[in-house]
């Protein structure tokens, strides 16, 4: 069987997985750090239009197969 735990607090995980290495029917313990959940970067986007002719009719166009007025 398998438990997953997710703790927001790494001195209190820590402190948990001392309790639970006492404990003599865990077979074994695996701790994985959850990287930091970064926010988008809005301005890496800037740009990425440049030099493109996009206009929502054409965007209708391709999505919907003819001129939506």
């Amino acid at each position: 069987m398998k438990i997953v735990i997710d703790i927001s607090n790494e001195e209190k995980a820590k402190h948990l997985i001392d309790i639970l290495k006492d404990i003599p029917y865990v077979k074994s313990i695996k701790v994985e750090s959850q990287k930091k959940q970064r926010k988008p970067d809005f301005e890496s986007v800037f740009g990425i239009w440049k030099d493109r002719d996009i206009t929502i009719e054409n965007l209708r166009k391709k999505a919907w197969g003819k001129m939506v007025k």
